[in-house]
């Protein structure tokens, strides 16, 4: 489920914080799956390296479809595993300097990198992605501007010039500032998809941001870096994005972690975002916020943030062939301030209603967890007469799953709507 078409309906969605009354038409529940990626350091990343067969286990156990690693010879090799074993790809992150992934940028180095896919992981790749971040990499390259410039041209050129590259995306650089993008500038010819690392420090997911033009927020991020590297408005993809559980750094608890990795997925998706890989998978063995950011920690034991990908996937995912979509008519009342809700649809027919408060769960001046009052909302269903069974999938502070059984009565379930992830589904069956 990869068509464009679906991202209209998203843009349409996030006008309507709550449904008013009409029918609103679904989007497929995979889709929401296939926009979840993950970070990889197979070849530098200690715990990587020392544990291979653990973390093959828990990608697989988590569902994740896409990770996203640069060109090494391990990445290649963990690639074709993981495609073998379980259909997992990879976005490969191009960028060899003169000294391997040391500055400057070496053009031509390109035709290595490319040669390489190519012959060891054509079959495993999804993407490709130009150079990391170079604003604040470039060491001593005094011009960068024209480095990433001719870098990026290069790949894409070179890539879509080639029969068996050409039907790979290729997703934009990404760049640190505001002032980096607009000095790189309209990058449109030279991509498929603009490129943000979509970092928010310690605020939560739909944050309205801090200082100027809501710094920080979703909105600023794509109104400011991905519109100065596409003006055409190409759809966006965030390969890095995340938080970190080093509190003096601006990290927070791993239970607001796990509250927030969920409705990050689903927010940025709603926001119209079309993939987004979480930095990272695991916590690597180093000091500060950079050996913090992952789904598990460093000795391979999950963090909540983890279980919440996991079960999201778990409730949503629907492999298959394109199907035709229909509408549900309902209305939300009661509670709602806050409220964010999404509607899918599976390929039997089930829709699968996600919703949750879009509220802070920590606080960035206290250091503390917060816990925001649940709110009873009502979902009236309108002329839906043949759905008899709702079931709710409501995620913990802990990220586990609770599963009720709900009562339509006169066509209106009741439910409390929290910080927290929660799905109704709704079907004419058991």
């Amino acid at each position: 489920m990869h068509s464009h078409g679906y991202l209209t309906l998203i843009w349409f969605i996030i006008h309507l914080s709550v449904v008013k009354s009409q029918a609103i038409k679904a989007i497929p529940a995979d889709s929401l799956v296939e926009s979840i990626g993950v970070n990889t350091h197979w070849l530098n990343g200690d715990v990587y390296t020392k544990n291979y067969t653990e973390l093959k286990a828990k990608i697989g156990e988590a569902g994740i479809r896409y990770f996203r690693d640069g060109t090494f010879k391990a990445t290649y090799i963990r690639a074709n595993d993981l495609y073998e074993s379980f259909g997992i790809r990879v976005n490969i992150l191009v960028g060899r300097g003169a000294t391997d992934w040391r500055p400057p940028l070496i053009p031509s180095n390109i035709d290595a990198e490319l040669y390489e896919i190519k012959t060891q992981a054509i079959n495993a790749t999804v993407s490709l992605e130009a150079p990391n971040e170079y604003d604040a990499s470039h060491g001593s390259d005094p011009n960068w501007i024209e480095t990433i410039k001719n870098y990026s041209s290069a790949l894409y050129i070179k890539a879509k010039a080639d029969d068996i590259l050409k039907h790979l995306p290729i997703i934009g650089p990404s760049l640190t500032s505001i002032q980096s993008y607009q000095t790189v500038g309209d990058w449109d010819q030279y991509i498929d998809y603009a490129n943000i690392h979509l970092y928010q420090g310690n605020r939560y997911p739909g944050t309205n941001g801090w200082g100027d033009h809501g710094h920080g927020s979703i909105t600023w991020y794509m109104n400011f870096y991905a519109r100065y590297q596409s003006p055409s408005g190409k759809c966006i993809q965030a390969t890095e994005g995340g938080y970190h559980n080093i509190i003096s750094s601006y990290g927070l608890s791993e239970e607001a972690e796990g509250k927030y990795a969920g409705r990050m997925f689903c927010e940025f998706f709603r926001r119209g975002i079309y993939r987004t890989y979480w930095y990272e998978f695991v916590d690597e063995a180093q000091p500060g916020p950079e050996g913090a950011f992952g789904l598990l920690r460093n000795n391979v034991t999950e963090k909540p943030a983890f279980r919440s990908v996991k079960n999201l996937i778990s409730i949503l995912s629907d492999k298959g062939p394109d199907f035709e979509l229909n509408s549900l008519n309902y209305v939300f009342d009661g509670s709602i301030n806050d409220m964010r809700q999404i509607l899918f649809q599976k390929r039997n027919g089930e829709f699968y209603l996600v919703f949750w408060l879009e509220v802070s769960s920590w606080d960035p001046q206290n250091s503390t967890d917060l816990y925001p009052p649940t709110q009873e909302i009502v979902l009236t269903l309108l002329n839906n007469h043949n759905i008899t069974n709702s079931t709710l999938y409501a995620f913990n502070n802990n990220a586990d799953v609770n599963t009720f059984l709900l009562p339509i009565i006169d066509n209106q379930v009741t439910l409390n709507a929290t910080d927290k992830i929660s799905i109704i589904k709704l079907s004419t069956r058991d």
